[in-house]
């Protein structure tokens, strides 16, 4: 019973608190006053001609030309998404599209499922991704994606206008609204529209930042949706050392997370389950492989201590290493060895 609420608990939280602010941000964008109610209430820090044009959804036809804005100078201020916490995307309750990085690259729209692009759409959409409380100007853009490249920032331009095009058809926008998908802010760098698309990366960073505020059902439900998420590698496709560096990041975060859900259970036969993925997570985790020799034991599966240790063993060889002294002590005291 408590395994069932702590789910449902999960469920809610993912669509309770962000379907109520995306409908909001949803009549902004789409409703029939938005545009005069854009005009008194403009943001500071979107550029006039961005911020007055209105976004027709599912229309293309008679959609206005969008000013091309001025280049973004190297720099540019932190700023606040206006969707501070993504919760996991529903489309029943969510409207916005969904762009994909973890485990799989491709984005989600109204009834619309694109991907199979290059390397390149993915590394921007990614940094983009990674820039979510800032602005990626088009030097870091340039710097990130094509290193050794002698002329980087002169290949962003074609890049941004593809991926615009991609994300506003995934959503059935007209084309000449990329500059609305993708915003250039303040005259200082790009950001992807959070009213209009979310990330499963941010979903799982918001999850987990609210874990570690919470307590008791709160916390478990919080951690079991962000596990949920986190369905492969972020970034798969996507070479560069920065997007291995986030990649990396993310995947001690949620091992971390199953570490404590192994922590919070009650239930052995369900702790192994967290412990288990989390070894599959990292591979050379001595202190989860003790942990689940130790679960192992009570529960009297002394087969599958032996196959724990072997494939802890064969994990570390492949890295040059061996099992620590106290790995070793615990295998040969909990199969009765020693």
């Amino acid at each position: 019973m408590r395994r069932q609420f702590v789910r449902e608990a999960a469920r809610a939280l993912a669509g309770r608190s962000w379907a109520i602010r995306s409908l909001a941000g949803l009549l902004v964008t789409f409703g029939p006053f938005g545009s005069r109610n854009r005009t008194a209430h403009r943001p500071t820090d979107v550029s006039p001609e961005v911020a007055a044009v209105p976004v027709p959804v599912g229309s293309t036809h008679g959609a206005p030309a969008v000013p091309a804005p001025a280049e973004a100078p190297a720099s540019g201020p932190t700023i606040t998404s206006t969707s501070s916490t993504d919760a996991p995307h529903d489309p029943a309750a969510d409207r916005r599209g969904l762009i994909r990085l973890v485990g799989q690259c491709i984005i989600e729209g109204r009834n619309r499922t694109a991907g199979g692009w290059g390397t390149d759409t993915w590394a921007l959409l990614g940094l983009l991704a990674e820039y979510r409380s800032s602005l990626l100007t088009k030097s870091a853009a340039g710097d990130k994606l094509w290193p050794e490249a002698e002329a980087p920032h002169d290949r962003f331009a074609g890049l941004l206008k593809a991926t615009r095009a991609k994300m506003c058809e995934a959503l059935g926008m007209p084309g000449n609204y990329g500059r609305i998908v993708i915003q250039f802010m303040g005259s200082t760098g790009y950001r992807i529209n959070p009213d209009l698309y979310t990330c499963d990366v941010w979903q799982i960073r918001d999850l987990l930042t609210t874990a570690a505020r919470a307590k008791g059902p709160e916390r478990s439900a919080a951690l079991i949706a962000a596990a949920d998420l986190y369905t492969g590698p972020y970034l798969p496709d996507v070479p560069h050392g920065w997007a291995r560096h986030a990649a990396d990041a993310l995947n001690r975060a949620v091992v971390q997370a199953l570490a404590q859900l192994a922590d919070l259970e009650e239930q052995p036969e369900i702790e192994i389950g967290y412990l288990e993925r989390a070894t599959e997570l990292d591979g050379v985790a001595e202190h989860l492989y003790r942990r689940r020799m130790e679960v192992y034991s009570g529960l009297g599966r002394f087969q599958a201590i032996h196959y724990c240790y072997d494939e802890l063993h064969e994990r570390l060889r492949a890295r040059g290493r061996k099992p620590s002294s106290q790995t070793g002590q615990l295998y040969r005291r909990v199969t009765d060895f020693g």
